[in-house]
């Protein structure tokens, strides 16, 4: 492996291509910038991130010329909850305290929970590209993720009919990303989340229930759908769409409410809560040998 590898900011590079792309030229700058002090860094003798360096004087030479006319699009997003979090705190408000302060007291996942996660995605996969192709994935074309959200707010704003595969979307400062959304010609939102479940249940609801409510907040009237997709039963190929629109909305002033009690919780000391069956249901903590040590 070249010595030069660990000196070049793929992610700021990346950034900094898009932003010159769609006309934010500002931090099309501050990236090639913050890239160029890094690989400056390097002391060897090859010449490719000598070369690169070149490049990248040569490129931020060219946008200073274009700042006056730069547009204020991606921008560095913060928040305090994920759906994943607010699951976490669903199950158990300890859970969602250790997995914000105390990661590092994670157990491992399993190969066989890996094994899972890996059908999940090429499930996913699949539905994108036989149901809804040809989408643009934000997280592929962005690369760092607090500049997800804006990047998705540019594309709903700037075209009419869109695709988008992890479309992310930051309301009360909480963050959700959406397997597909699709806006149609008349600015319509539909919204797809996709399941390796061949079945709906209470935790599935739960789980879609606050990216119903954040993007119910981002697009009031026009999310006219927020559907999920299950697996086939006799065809792991096929797969089966529900509207769950109406079962979500019933849910909104709950989610509200355990939004704000949830970034509270994560304002206070670690929470005092004994162990016991909500330790496995509706899915093992990953804290369960951390808690175990501490009793």
């Amino acid at each position: 492996m070249s010595d030069y590898i660990n000196f070049i900011d793929h992610n700021a590079i990346k950034l900094a291509e898009l932003a010159s792309d769609i006309g934010d030229y500002k931090c099309a700058a501050y990236n090639y910038n913050k890239a160029l002090n890094r690989l400056r860094k390097y002391q060897g003798d090859q010449m490719q991130p000598i070369m690169m360096a070149n490049e990248m004087s040569r490129k931020i030479d060219e946008i200073n010329t274009k700042l006056h006319t730069s547009r204020d699009i991606l921008t560095f997003d913060v928040w305090k909850l994920t759906k994943s979090s607010f699951v976490k705190g669903n199950q158990c408000l300890k859970y969602l305290y250790l997995d914000k302060f105390k990661k590092q007291e994670k157990t491992p996942i399993s190969p066989e929970k890996q094994q899972i996660f890996k059908q999940g995605h090429a499930f996913e996969e699949l539905v994108r590209k036989n149901g809804f192709p040809n989408g643009i994935n934000i997280k592929d074309k962005v690369g760092q993720f607090a500049y997800f959200n804006s990047y998705t707010r540019y594309l709903l704003d700037s075209n009419r009919q869109q695709t988008l595969y992890e479309a992310t979307i930051i309301e009360k400062e909480v963050l959700v990303m959406c397997d597909i959304l699709v806006k149609n010609e008349n600015n319509d939102i539909h919204i797809y989340e996709i399941k390796l479940n061949t079945e709906c249940n209470e935790a599935i609801i739960a789980d879609l229930s606050v990216q119903y409510a954040i993007c119910k907040n981002r697009f009031q009237s026009d999310l006219k759908s927020f559907n999920l997709i299950l697996r086939s039963e006799d065809d792991s190929e096929k797969w089966k769409i529900i509207n769950l629109t109406h079962e979500l909305e019933k849910q909104m002033d709950t989610v509200m409410e355990r939004i704000t009690t949830y970034k509270d919780i994560l304002l206070k000391d670690e929470p005092s809560i004994p162990m016991g069956q909500h330790c496995y249901k509706p899915y093992e903590c990953e804290f369960v040998k951390y808690c175990t040590n501490k009793c």
